[in-house]
């Protein structure tokens, strides 16, 4: 690939950067906002630039190199078209398409990375994952600082506080189920030496963090991933397990000295979530999501077709009062998109799956280093997959910017193993360019148009939606904002 063809930029290091320290900005971005807005504003930021980057692509070279098969391409043209049709019916088509423009300038962002990562090979790669590692390793740090205040303080720390940068820690474990691959990768990329040593260390701390804040899902989907890929890949993943293992084991001994030994020294109880979790487990497994997995049957149900919209769940849920999204990433597409789009995007990722399994075949067997590539992008996938059944995954921001750059990475390393007889270059005509480009510029008003008035004064907002005429207990449900909406 040369100059000449599209995507050229800086796309994924805006992605990782913002993914990373969105989180830990330590003003408000907008008056009013707190963490969660903080990050839904800069991510929407990203999938603007992202959009203009692709305009300006589209205007700057009629060629393309074309990475996907006509049945991917397809169905991901029908998906998004259902979910534009489903918006135009829905009861706020404002907010539904909002939604529909974020995922579609989300997946332009991956697209991008992948376009990077096929151009430039393993040397992109590797400055992505090492500054995910350095992003990581600034979380801890800023961790670590809020564990020492805390300890000198005394007395009973709230758990959540050991979590900083997200309104709901649920939401740090959202970014956990694709950064802790990605730092497993990185331990796996890196050299000998101190390198790998501090690759290493803040794989495990990451671990730790895992246990302090106790992410069923999370657990749930890295441990599906990581025996998906194990019965997949045999022999190759076994390099992979035992990295992954190891960081696990030494993270669990890190949480069991400074998070339950230390404070039972100092007479107080274990920090952390993670022995309070077995109860709850044991006293409602599902957590209150049985009543969101059933409300969003009743409106799939309802809304067999074109869904009651994107976003919609947030309006016809809202009586439950426990949620603004089902928890459940097939229920929510079903039920506000319609089931043919459901049926086009499952298809549309079993089919991405396969490309990515077959890029096996082109491996040398003693390649070892595209081997654990491989295994980790399986797991990464399987574990979004999984975990996205319990949990807001796809919904919460930060975790959709980190779903965007594994997406892009996967996509971007899959063409770069597969030989260049297996990839077409393609001459695009004026009208599909300009046609691609009003698209492109209509998301980016759907987003701007999504976010406006409210965004003019954000507490305000949050109380008046918060419906206390209809609801005599309500209670904050994040979607786009903290606040919630419908």
């Amino acid at each position: 690939m040369n100059h000449r063809f599209l995507f050229k930029g800086f796309t994924p290091y805006l992605i990782v950067i913002a993914a990373v320290f969105s989180p830990l900005l330590p003003f408000s971005l907008i008056r009013g906002t707190g963490l969660h807005d903080n990050q839904r504003i800069v991510e929407v930021v990203c999938a603007s630039l992202s959009g203009i980057t692709v305009i300006a692509g589209l205007f700057r070279s009629n060629l393309i190199l074309r990475s996907c098969n006509n049945r991917v391409i397809c169905l991901l043209t029908a998906f998004f078209l259902l979910g534009l049709a489903s918006g135009i019916r829905a009861y706020s088509p404002r907010y539904a398409f909002f939604e529909w423009a974020n995922f579609l300038l989300i997946f332009g962002a991956s697209c991008l990375i992948a376009f990077e990562i096929a151009a430039n090979g393993d040397a992109m790669l590797d400055q992505i994952l090492r500054l995910c590692g350095l992003g990581c390793a600034f979380y801890i740090f800023v961790a670590i600082i809020v564990y020492v205040v805390l300890i000198n303080a005394g007395g009973q720390p709230s758990n959540a506080v050991f979590i900083p940068g997200f309104d709901n820690y649920r939401f740090f474990n959202h970014v956990q189920t694709i950064t802790l691959p990605l730092l497993g990768l990185w331990t796996c990329r890196s050299g000998v030496g101190k390198q790998k040593t501090f690759a290493v260390g803040v794989t495990s701390i990451w671990w730790t963090l895992l246990f302090v804040s106790a992410g069923r899902g999370t657990f749930i989907g890295l441990l599906a991933g990581i025996c998906v890929t194990w019965f997949y890949l045999r022999k190759d993943a076994l390099p992979w397990c035992r990295v992954m293992l190891r960081s696990a084991l030494i993270g669990s001994g890190a949480y069991l000295a400074f998070y339950v030994l230390i404070p039972l020294s100092l007479g107080l109880q274990p920090f952390g979530f993670l022995f309070i979790v077995v109860e709850r487990t044991m006293g409602d497994p599902g957590s209150g999501r049985w009543h969101l997995w059933t409300r969003a049957w009743e409106i799939m149900l309802a809304h067999p077709w074109l869904g009651a919209g994107p976003l919609h769940f947030a309006h016809f849920g809202r009586d439950i009062q426990n949620g603004a999204h089902p928890h459940n990433w097939v229920l929510q597409i079903a039920c506000e998109w319609g089931i043919p789009a459901l049926l086009c995007l499952v298809i549309a990722i079993a089919l991405g799956l396969k490309r990515l399994l077959s890029v096996r075949q082109y491996l040398d067997p003693t390649d070892v280093k595209n081997h654990l590539t491989l295994a980790a992008w399986l797991t990464i996938g399987v574990a979004i997959l999984v975990d996205g059944l319990v949990s807001g995954l796809i919904v919460m921001p930060t975790s959709q910017l980190w779903i965007a750059l594994y997406i892009g990475c996967a996509w971007g390393w899959t063409v770069s193993m597969t030989p260049a007889t297996q990839t077409t270059i393609l001459r695009l005509p004026m009208t599909v360019r300009i046609g691609g480009g009003a698209i492109l510029l209509t998301s980016i008003y759907f987003l701007a148009n999504g976010l406006w008035p409210e965004i003019r004064n954000l507490p305000a907002y949050e109380e008046q939606t918060l419906q206390k005429d209809l609801y005599p207990n309500p209670a904050f449900w994040p979607r786009i904002w903290l606040g919630g909406y419908f």
